[in-house]
Parts: structure tokens; sequence; C-alpha cells
């Protein structure tokens, strides 16, 4: 048996391959072969497409309140969670998260790694939860709170939706490499 009819058996047991054949057909089955992994190939690319990332105009804004609202409390003197330049003003911020969250710059925010990839957590989030939800209304509320844990928890979880997110995410928005839990 030729070594591609034997290749072709293993690879494809449903396909019987007559070595006894004449060329016609041995080219026939090439050419059917090849448009099916061409096929598959598109099918892929489809689909590889299909995961790259789509900013969502509600999750950026919910990310931009959580920064700015962090922001006001360091320029305020009190606790804060992200690092900000000394020079930083609200409608510079807001102008480098709307540049950096659209995917078109992702050295738009000078935050380091694991700052970026918190704010990708929120944005995911945000992202996840129901237009309705209370975060949208008002961070302070008590029931935006429960509803971001939610999605939180999922994220720290490695929720699959979150890992395709993020790594779709990852070169429009510099994001480092994710490290997975260990469960």
């Amino acid at each position: 048996m030729p070594a591609l009819s034997r290749i072709c058996t293993k690879l494809f047991p449903l396909i019987h391959v007559n070595p006894a054949s004449n060329r016609k057909k041995h080219r026939a089955f090439v050419r059917h072969k090849t448009n099916a992994l061409l096929v598959s190939l598109w099918f892929l690319t489809g689909d590889a497409h299909a995961q790259s990332f789509a900013p969502s105009q509600k999750a950026a804004r919910f990310v931009s309140e959580v920064v700015l609202n962090d922001f006001r409390t360091a320029q305020a003197g009190g606790g804060y969670v992200f690092s900000y330049d000394s020079r930083e003003t609200e409608t510079s911020l807001s102008a480098k998260l709307d540049r950096w969250l659209s995917g078109a710059d992702p050295q738009a925010i000078t935050m380091d790694p694991a700052e970026k990839q918190a704010l990708f957590g929120f944005y995911w989030a945000a992202s996840m939860m129901p237009a309705n939800s209370p975060c949208f209304r008002d961070l302070a509320d008590p029931a935006c709170g429960a509803d971001l844990s939610k999605w939180m928890a999922r994220e720290l979880d490695d929720d699959p939706r979150f890992i395709r997110a993020y790594e779709s995410a990852r070169t429009p928005l510099g994001l480092p490499p994710i490290e997975r839990n260990a469960h």
C-alpha cells in the first residue's frame, strides 16, 4: 500500500483506500481530502476571528467610573487601589481609559500589569452583568457589591468565558499572560 494511502487510512478510517485503484480515483480522493481540510481551516479561522476583542461601551463606562471614583479618593487623601501619575487629572485619566479600553492603544494607561489585569476583571464583570444591574446606577449601592462579587468570583474560578475574553483582550489591552488558579 503506498505511503499516502496508509496515512489517509489511519487519519480517516471510515474512508477506505483500495490499493488497486487507478490514479484517477486516488487523485479524486486527495482532492476531496484537500477540500475538506481547507473547509476545516476556514471554520477554524472564522472561530478565531469570532474570539477577537470587541469593546463594550457599557463595561468601559463602568471601569471608568470605578477608576475615577478611586482617583477622586486618592486626590482627597484617602486609600486607593490603583496608581496614578502625580500630574494626572480626571480629564486626562478619563481620556486614557477610553483609549485603552477601545483596544486601540495598549500603552494608553501606565499602570503595572497586575493593575491592568484587575481593571480587566472589572471590565469583564461589567460586560456580564445585566443592563439593569444596580452597578450601572450607583457604585455605592450594596446591591452593586453583591452583583459585582458574583461575577468576580466566577473570574477567580477561571470561568471559561472569562478566560476566552481575557485571551482575546491580551494584545489590544496589553495585558500580562493570565495565571490560572490551581484547584
